[in-house]
């Protein structure tokens, strides 16, 4: 859990930053951390166990989700899901926080060598792992902790 912890407090920092800089309402900020959530969707399939099958005969697999074009499909099916004014915004969101989450995994230690292909479907290129830290490390959730909190106070007073 330290690294969906990561991933969500960095992911606040960004929509922070980007809240901060442009015209986008404060109410988007909570939906940035949702965003940085989204391409983990596919651990829950693992928990299921059901990462690949078929379904009325025709296969299927959740590897996809966790790649920007799984992020933009995500994104777009819960910008639906507020009105229509706000759809474009809560996109923009959304995707910010999936991006964020892909950013972070690049630095994963990976025993190939090689990242998942983030960029799937513009390219299967398989970018170098960051080899950086674990997803089990606690070191980048305190990070992002100390990162995060300032921020935070920073966003409270004003």
């Amino acid at each position: 859990m330290p690294d969906l912890l990561t991933h969500v407090l960095l992911a606040y920092v960004a929509g922070a930053v980007v809240v901060g800089r442009t015209a986008l309402p404060d109410r988007y900020l909570p939906v940035v951390t949702v965003g940085a959530v989204t391409p983990d969707v596919m651990k829950a399939a693992v928990l299921g166990e059901a990462v690949a099958g078929t379904a009325a005969g025709v296969p299927y697999s959740f590897w996809g989700i966790h790649t920007l074009g799984g992020v933009v499909v995500l994104a777009g099916v819960g910008a639906m899901t507020v009105r229509s004014d706000d759809r474009r915004a809560a996109f923009g969101a959304l995707v910010l926080g999936g991006v964020t989450h892909l950013f972070l995994d690049l630095f994963v230690i990976r025993v190939d060598g090689f990242g998942a292909p983030y960029l799937f479907p513009l390219t299967a290129w398989l970018p170098p792992a960051g080899n950086l830290y674990a997803s089990t490390d606690v070191w980048p959730a305190a990070v992002a902790i100390a990162v995060a909190v300032p921020v935070w106070l920073a966003r409270r007073r004003g």
